[in-house]
């Protein structure tokens, strides 16, 4: 029951940044994640980490879901503009999880250089990069090609990392299509869903996905797990739930709050995530 209310409170805090950041989460969930299928030893690396990153997506996924619900709620959703980035952004999330999944080819160091500098590109946008005051009719006529690229490169990073794809899309916003940061968390949290679903879907159609038994902590040991492939119930529903309730009030809570308390904390956060990459890497 501990572990069960310990997860719901993860999941809280996951779902909030996700509300209030436009981000999906990951960088709650992933951490978390990582310990409790460390405690399987029947299984090997290559295997936790796609039971990580497939739970972590789902939690994305439901935390974007939230967070549209309450954009719509709001009157503040564009369809339109959702599905300009996320349309190239699923088809990346697709392309790469499924590469992932029947390949040997990823290289989670490789891949936290590259993350890196753009941690700190994001950083220094966030901190130092002043707030454009684009028209809703100026960012409709955004190249194309432009927001097909920042898509891409979030999708990607969906399927690489587990993280929900915002931590990229925001500063990428604000860089290539010149939005607001406000502006740029709402479409960020909107379109989170359409770079999850797919990564999901592979994930939940796996037929090889190994049987998770013989946990080493007692606790988890005694517990059924509801595992349906690489999704397992046990992990994925209390943090799911955390995520529903509190991505709503992120949100609200971002449209009272300041544009440079968002920024600092969107740095902040980013700050934390090049600090656990550079720790990983060294």
């Amino acid at each position: 029951m501990l572990l069960l209310i310990i997860l719901l409170i993860i999941g809280s805090v996951g779902g909030f940044l996700a509300g209030i950041m436009g981000v999906g989460g990951g960088l709650i969930f992933i951490p978390v994640l990582t310990y409790l299928f460390a405690q399987f030893p029947d299984i090997s690396t290559e295997e936790a980490v796609r039971f990580t990153l497939a739970n972590s997506i789902a939690l994305v996924f439901v935390s974007g879901l939230s967070g549209i619900y309450r954009q719509v709620r709001m009157n503040i959703y564009s369809f339109r503009k959702s599905i300009s980035v996320g349309i190239p952004g699923a088809i990346a999330a697709a392309s790469i999880s499924y590469a992932i999944q029947h390949g040997n080819w990823y290289n989670h160091q490789r891949f936290s250089w590259v993350f890196l500098l753009f941690l700190l590109l994001s950083i220094g946008n966030m901190l130092f990069k002043k707030e454009n005051d684009s028209t809703p009719d100026e960012i409709e006529n955004r190249s194309i090609t432009a927001r097909i690229l920042v898509g891409f490169l979030a999708g990607a990073v969906v399927s690489l990392s587990g993280l929900g794809g915002g931590i990229v899309m925001v500063p990428l916003f604000r860089m290539i299509l010149k939005l607001p940061v406000k502006k740029a968390t709402a479409l960020s949290l909107s379109v989170v869903p359409l770079l999850s679903i797919f990564p999901i879907v592979q994930y939940l159609s796996v037929t090889q996905a190994p049987i998770l038994t013989n946990a080493i902590v007692p606790t988890l040991n005694s517990m059924k797990l509801f595992q349906t492939e690489y999704l397992v119930g046990l992990f994925y529903l209390p943090m799911a739930i955390g995520v529903v309730v509190f991505s709503s009030f992120g949100q609200k809570t971002a449209l009272k709050t300041p544009t440079p308390i968002i920024r600092f904390i969107f740095a902040l956060l980013s700050g934390i995530i090049l600090i656990k990459t550079v720790y990983e890497l060294f």
